[in-house]
């Protein structure tokens, strides 16, 4: 176990109360809601403190994302973070201040899985007390690629080596793409959701709440991902 304190924070405008370091949570909300805004912002807004922002981007080219982030929250440092870019729109290496990694198609699980193992190690030494958010954006991509078992197995080595890092991990999904069963078992991956819906606020970006982690809202509440 790295040294690392226990909990992870987040922005003030995102009503979760600091997560245990070693926990994955999975963010679940359809396509035209805000969740893979939150699941980015979750995981980018550590860079603030030192801590290490990697993503696993398997709909969004590197450049993108980086700009999403930065987008939401201008105080977002690119140059603690780290992206396996495996949307395949953009295999040229793109001069950017973050570490970025490709994979050619989403799915090589397993070139997914080695480049995380190498990237996380390198940025490892770089950050904070070794803290590193992992952000996988999103599942519901992965899955048109590759069947259930492969792609829970995945998540859970994933979520494992998060875990053992005294890591966060942050999954997407949308869950109107598939059936219960699908949800359910790859929510058995994570070891809480964090489920997201339009606002009913005008001056919010969405709502939600919180399902298998204790002291959290159980009830939804509007967030904010700018100012």
């Amino acid at each position: 176990m790295s040294d690392a304190p226990d909990r992870y924070e987040f922005d003030d405008g995102i009503p979760i109360e600091p997560i245990d370091a070693g926990t994955t949570v999975l963010v679940a909300g359809p396509a035209l809601s805000p969740s893979e805004d939150l699941a980015r912002a979750m995981v980018a807004h550590g860079t603030r403190f030192g801590e290490g922002s990697l993503f696993i981007s398997t709909n969004m080219t590197c450049k993108k994302l980086i700009k999403s982030c930065q987008r939401d929250d201008p105080a977002v440092v690119a140059t603690h973070m780290g992206i396996i870019d495996c949307s395949g729109q953009d295999i040229g290496k793109a001069q950017l201040d973050a570490k970025v990694k490709y994979v050619s198609t989403q799915s090589d699980l397993t070139g997914i899985g080695m480049k995380f193992s190498a990237l996380y190690e390198s940025m490892y030494p770089g950050v904070v007390e070794g803290r590193v958010r992992t952000g996988l954006i999103s599942l519901s991509s992965l899955s048109m690629y590759v069947d259930l078992r492969t792609l829970f197995q995945f998540s859970q080595t994933l979520s494992g080596r998060i875990d053992s890092a005294d890591g966060l991990g942050v999954f997407a999904i949308d869950p109107t793409t598939h059936d219960t069963k699908t949800v359910n078992t790859l929510s058995q991956a994570a070891d809480g959701r964090i489920e997201v819906r339009g606002p009913e606020e005008t001056d919010a970006d969405g709502e939600l709440r919180v399902r298998g982690l204790p002291d959290q809202p159980s009830e939804w509440q509007p967030f904010r991902l700018s100012d």
